[in-house]
């Protein structure tokens, strides 16, 4: 029998905030929930409030700047915006390994936000395509018809059917389960690259959804520059798929009669 989660919890402060909501990203395909949740943080100078590390975490340190390491963590960031709505960023250098963890560790960070008056949760996440697109569009579903009908009055594209993996969509179920509402947004991506594109997309709806401006110019600069590699990678695939038929014939055996 494997051993339980243990997940620690280290809170730092417990702060109060005008309708406080929490927003969630994690590291995904495409980076697209972690890269809009560090940008949230480093744009309005969130302060963290907690800190939490698990056993479910992988097995690993992250190497830092200095050549000191560190174990994976989440943190839990706020800030009150000034004749609006109060912001908490959720985001961890990396998810739980185990769906023990994942449970465990969801139902921590939302019993400390609804705790800080938190009544609403908003994960970010990708929207896997397999394909490459200059202008993503965001998906999305919330957990009662009236979160739903916020996406969609927003330009939210609503999802039909599928589901969302890991904490990107457990954070919000389980915060129904606590009585909160949630909605999650997913940014369209390939799934092949980090897409900073998919994240200011995911943003841009987000900023709306909350009606608190969020400055993306940072985004948009690293989504140019993502989308040259891309443009490279495809110019590459189109150069391979037009020698290949050459190749076939040079490499096929002769007829010798």
């Amino acid at each position: 029998m494997s051993a339980a989660t243990v997940v620690k919890e280290k809170i730092l402060s417990v702060p109060k905030g005008r309708q406080p909501v929490l927003v969630c990203g994690l590291p995904g395909s495409g980076y697209v929930g972690k890269l809009a949740a560090d940008h949230l943080v480093t744009s309005f100078k969130l302060k963290k409030v907690a800190e939490y590390t698990s056993t479910a975490f992988p097995p690993q340190v992250s190497v830092k700047e200095d050549g000191t390491v560190e174990p994976p963590k989440g943190e839990l960031f706020f800030a009150s915006m000034k004749g609006r709505k109060s912001i908490m960023v959720f985001t961890a250098d990396t998810q739980p390994t185990t769906s023990e963890g994942e449970y465990e560790l969801s139902d921590k960070v939302v019993r400390f936000a609804k705790k800080c008056g938190v009544k609403r949760i908003y994960t970010l996440a990708a929207y896997i395509t397999g394909s490459f697109t200059k202008s993503p569009r965001v998906y999305g579903a919330g957990t009662c018809r009236e979160m739903a009908d916020v996406l969609s009055a927003n330009g939210v594209t609503l999802m039909k059917d599928g589901g969302i993996s890991g904490m990107n969509g457990l954070l919000i179920g389980v915060g129904a389960l606590r009585g909160l509402e949630g909605a999650c947004l997913l940014g369209e991506t390939s799934g092949y690259v980090v897409d900073a594109a998919a994240s200011k997309a995911v943003l841009e709806l987000l900023s709306k959804v909350l009606d608190i401006p969020v400055d993306t110019s940072r985004l948009k600069e690293r989504a140019e520059e993502t989308q040259k590699v891309i443009s490279q990678l495809q110019a590459m695939a189109d150069q391979s798929r037009e020698a290949a038929p050459q190749s076939s014939r040079e490499q096929r055996p002769g007829y010798i009669g």
